[in-house]
């Protein structure tokens, strides 16, 4: 680490600096004259130039003096701009109002944006808003990304219900999933964990590709997602939030949000939900229940404490209890004769974090996250049973400085994670716990207002892998105002969890196979690759209104991964390392514009090129569509007043190329399926009319043309045969189905 240190700063230091100057300060968000409490996000940019930053978390910033300007503007979504002149101040507190005023009773309100994409940021970043998500049927997290290009989602398997996720091609379980950069669906919960998160408990979820941050761990290759959860402290929203949501599948669910305060320094907000669907329907005429019986009961409490002293913490808990039921139909229900499934998850987690901003030094801060997560998944496929468990605990300690005034920041830190895993399939039994003490260091350079480079290194020991380094970097150049590169490479490393991330298999009757090279766990060792990416964004204005056209590439480079081979026997499963024995290429173009008023349009394309090394050789990754469009479409009528209802319309169309199959060829032919999928579309689309700016109804249809695969299950009449396999799925498992629901805020 010291050798690593004195190479950055032998490099950063000969830089001249011109003899410009930095000067800092805080904004903050004001509710009345007596309350107000940091903003993290705000712009800070000089009047009649490009020359900006933004706030960090703690609503902190740092700022080039401009020659060419003196006025500085701060503004935030929401609230009303301020413009400041500024002469020989080294520092300044602004204190920005929430953009609510009336004028001959009419309220002017700020306007958010569905999908924003960060640009001062160094990580290639999108932020899907609250209003985003509310344009689907965002039941859970597994079911936010419907108008989103850049993640793909789709079922697991025919029986269970499970949806999994893709970013860049690969596996969710390649992409690290943070709530508030804290540690939250990793490990066992890679897959079931989607729909731990309920959609009305979100208040943004942050999408990154490539690697993330040393700060936030190792185990980034392709991305991060990271949650943003409804806060205690809000100052626009209301106390109370219910929503309801029913469908033709007869699916209901309930969502209650309350807000309350004890004072202007500590706040809580509590969150439930509850989803149920006792209803059995067969659209395929296969005699299994297509979306299993559900209960699931959830619920999270946190607080928030601020101080005038430059402390601020938070704690929270969460408790889930879900149960699915499915299997084969038999006289109205589930027989225990026929095939049956059922899954019994219960879930904790529990976090802290802490910080504090030296008072005289706000560019110097301190944090502490600890999270703890329980876990317990009990499941029947038919006559095999599956028993996961798992605990987990994270600490890390993250300090930040200024090494060079306006030039050159760090943080750093360290970090220790805890996993204890117990799993048992079909007669298999595997145990590990894993101790993995780490340290990191991360630095920030910032010649001008031009150009900044963010270089980290992280170093873990894992206890018994060993020691392993993982290099980071994030370059941001904009020649322009109104353009954007960046450039990010790095390394990742995780332990894969072959039962639960490949447990789509349970449902079928395929042998499971390890060609194991160690005494560890289920034997294989860890998986590591590069990933590299080049991005660029164009800001442009049509007809005055802001628009963006981007288009980025990222390799992922494995240097080795462990492979699920289903084509090697299509009763079989053989699970095997092989060292650069996959990469994946992945292409994104998307155009956002509104070609008129209150009409806003998301144009995208990508193309993936996902390919592995098997025994057989190199073929395509199964189920991949190597070409992908989505359209979406969404019009807003105008609101002249407060009392004036709203109306709001959506339109989502989706294009999935063809996908390979894994090979059945060495069935018999009834029990063959062909070598890949047909291409197809999917259309959604939702009318949501809004009252008082406090109620809203919506309706909406998803998969309008009733497109899905009928050949789900191969041998279904012989559940209990060694052909039967619910796993092979392409495309989507439900048909048309209508939904609707409300929300009301008080």
């Amino acid at each position: 680490m010291k050798i690593f240190m004195t190479l950055l700063l032998g490099i950063l230091l000969p830089v001249s600096f011109s003899g410009q100057e930095f000067f800092r300060g805080k904004v903050y968000s004001l509710e009345n004259s007596e309350n107000f409490r940091p903003l993290p996000g705000a712009n800070i940019i000089w009047l009649g130039t490009d020359s900006g930053t933004s706030t960090d978390i703690f609503g902190n910033f740092e700022l080039l003096k401009n020659s060419s300007s003196n006025k500085l503007i701060i503004s935030f979504t929401g609230y009303k701009s301020d413009t400041l002149i500024i002469t020989n101040q080294n520092y300044i507190e602004v204190k920005l109002l929430s953009e609510v005023f009336e004028v001959k009773d009419v309220e002017v309100t700020g306007k958010q944006s569905g999908i924003a994409l960060d640009y001062f940021g160094t990580e290639n970043t999108s932020k899907v808003t609250t209003k985003e998500l509310q344009k689907a049927a965002c039941c859970n997290l597994s079911e936010s990304f419907e108008t989103n290009p850049s993640v793909d989602v789709s079922f697991t398997d025919a029986l269970t219900g499970v949806k999994q996720i893709e970013m860049l091609g690969l596996s969710g379980t390649y992409t690290q999933l943070t709530m508030e950069n804290l540690p939250y669906l990793r490990g066992l919960m890679s897959n079931t964990g989607l729909g731990f998160m309920p959609g009305p408990w979100m208040n943004s979820i942050n999408i990154s590709k490539g690697v993330g941050s040393v700060a936030n761990g190792f185990e980034s290759i392709t991305g991060q997602i990271d949650i943003d959860v409804n806060e205690p402290f809000d100052i626009n929203g209301k106390p109370l939030y219910l929503n309801f949501y029913g469908d033709r599948d007869q699916r209901y669910e309930g969502n209650l949000n309350y807000r309350f305060n004890f004072g202007e320094h500590l706040a809580g907000i509590t969150l439930f939900h509850s989803s149920r669907r006792q209803h059995e329907f067969d659209l395929n005429s296969d005699n299994f229940i297509d979306m299993p019986r559900i209960n699931n009961l959830n619920f999270m409490q946190r607080f928030h404490f601020v101080t005038d002293s430059g402390w601020e913490s938070q704690v929270g808990i969460q408790f889930l209890r879900d149960e699915k039921r499915g299997g084969t139909i038999s006289n109205g229900g589930v027989s225990a004769s026929d095939y049956s499934y059922g899954s019994d998850i219960d879930f904790i987690n529990l976090f802290t974090k802490t910080g504090f901003v030296f008072p005289d030094h706000p560019e110097r801060s301190f944090g502490v996250q600890l999270s703890y997560t329980g876990y317990r998944n009990s499941s029947q496929f038919g006559l095999r049973n599956y028993l996961g468990r798992q605990n987990s605990a994270y600490l890390n300690f993250i300090y930040q400085d200024m090494l060079i005034e306006g030039r050159l920041k760090y943080r750093a830190g360290f970090s220790f994670l805890y996993d204890n895993y117990d799993e048992a399939f079909s007669g298999m039994n595997f145990a590990r716990v894993e101790r993995i003490p780490g340290v990191f260091l991360e630095t920030t350079f910032t010649p001008d207002e031009k150009i900044t480079a963010v270089v980290g290194l992280r170093l873990d020991r894992h206890n018994f892998f060993g020691a392993f380094l993982t290099p980071r970097l994030h370059l941001r150049y904009a020649p322009d105002p109104d353009l954007v590169f960046r450039l990010t490479a790095g390394k990742g490393i995780r332990t894969p969890n072959i039962l639960t991330e490949n447990s789509s298999s349970f449902a079928s009757s395929r042998n499971i196979f390890i060609r194991s090279d160690n005494t560890y766990g289920t034997g294989l060792p860890q998986e590591s690759a590069w990933n590299f990416g080049l991005s660029t964004i164009y800001y442009f204005l049509y007809d005055w209104r802001e628009a963006t056209f981007s288009i980025d590439f990222h390799r992922t480079q494995f240097t080795r991964i462990t492979i699920a081979d289903l084509d090697q026997n299509p009763r079989a499963v053989n699970f095997y390392s092989v060292d650069d024995g996959a990469y994946s290429n992945s292409v994104q173009t998307e155009l956002n514009i509104e070609p008129f008023e209150s009409f806003s349009t998301r144009i995208a394309y990508r193309f993936l090129d996902v390919r592995q090394n098997y025994q057989s050789g190199w073929k395509s990754k199964p189920f991949i569509s190597g070409h992908r469009i989505l359209f979406n479409a969404g019009y807003s009528s105008e609101r002249i007043s407060p009392d004036d209802a709203q109306m709001l319309y959506d339109l989502t169309v989706q294009w999935f190329g063809s996908k390979r199959i894994p090979s059945t060829v060495s069935n018999p032919a009834d029990f063959r399926i062909q070598e890949s999928s047909p291409s197809f579309f999917i259309v959604n689309a939702q009318i949501t009319r809004s009252f008082f700016e406090n109620f809203d109804i919506y309706l909406g249809v998803e998969n309008l043309f009733d497109f899905r695969q009928t050949d789900a299950i191969i041998d279904h009449e012989n559940p209990e045969s060694s052909y039967f396999d619910a796993s092979m799925i392409w495309g989507p498992l439900n048909g048309r189905m209508l939904y609707s629901g409300l929300r009301y805020r008080i």
